[in-house]
C-alpha cells in the first residue's frame, strides 16, 4: 500500500466528493475504513451537516436505507449523545442503529464518537465502533477525513460501500 500523503497538492485534489470515488481513499486496516475527500463547502457548513439532526437525516444512510429524522439525536459536545437508526425502504422491519457518545469535539474541526451498532445483518447483538471525522479548511472548501471502525469480521466492505453511497448524498445536500 502506498504511503499516505501528508498533504494533497492542489493539482491532485479531487474536485468533488464524487471524484474518482474519493480519489485519495485508503483503507488503513481490514476492519477500519478511511476516506479523504474534498467538499466544495466551508468546514462550518460540512460540520453542520454532521451535527444538525435535520441535515444529518437528509444524507446519512446508504441508498435504500435512510435515516428517519425522528431517530436522530446529536448533542455535539464531549459526553453528548449521538443516536440514529437506518430503516430499509424495502423492508421497514430491517433496522440498524447506532448509539454512542462524543469523546472529542472541536467545533467545525473534529467530531469523534464511540458507541455500538445493532441490527446489522449477520451480526449477533451489538458491536462497538468508533467514528472520527476531521474537517480541514482547504481554500474555502473542506478536506474531510473520515475514519470508522473497527468493523466485525466480514462487514468492513459493507461500511466502505455505505460511505461510497453516502458521500454523494452529502455532496448534494451541501450544493443545494
Amino acid at each position: 500500500m502506498p504511503p499516505k500523503p501528508a498533504w494533497i497538492p492542489p493539482f491532485a485534489r479531487p474536485t468533488s466528493l464524487l471524484a474518482d470515488v474519493c480519489a485519495l481513499e485508503e483503507w488503513v486496516a481490514p476492519s477500519t475504513a478511511e476516506r479523504v475527500c474534498v467538499a466544495d463547502a466551508p468546514p462550518e457548513r460540512v460540520y453542520r451537516a454532521f451535527t444538525d439532526p435535520d441535515q444529518f437525516a437528509r444524507w446519512y444512510g446508504p441508498v435504500g436505507f435512510p435515516v428517519h429524522r425522528d431517530t436522530v439525536e446529536v448533542d455535539a459536545r464531549v459526553g453528548g449523545r449521538q443516536r440514529f437508526e437506518m430503516v430499509a425502504e424495502a423492508d421497514p422491519s430491517m433496522r440498524s442503529g447506532f448509539d454512542g457518545r462524543f469523546d472529542e469535539v472541536v467545533q467545525n474541526e473534529l467530531l469523534s464518537s464511540s458507541g455500538a451498532w445493532d441490527g446489522i445483518p449477520g451480526q449477533a447483538g451489538a458491536w462497538p465502533s468508533n467514528l472520527r471525522v476531521e474537517f480541514h479548511d482547504d481554500d474555502g472548501g473542506t478536506r474531510l477525513v473520515v475514519r470508522e471502525g473497527p468493523h466485525p469480521p466480514g462487514t468492513a466492505d459493507l461500511g466502505r460501500q455505505a460511505w461510497a453511497m453516502m458521500l454523494p448524498k452529502l455532496e448534494s445536500l451541501l450544493s443545494g
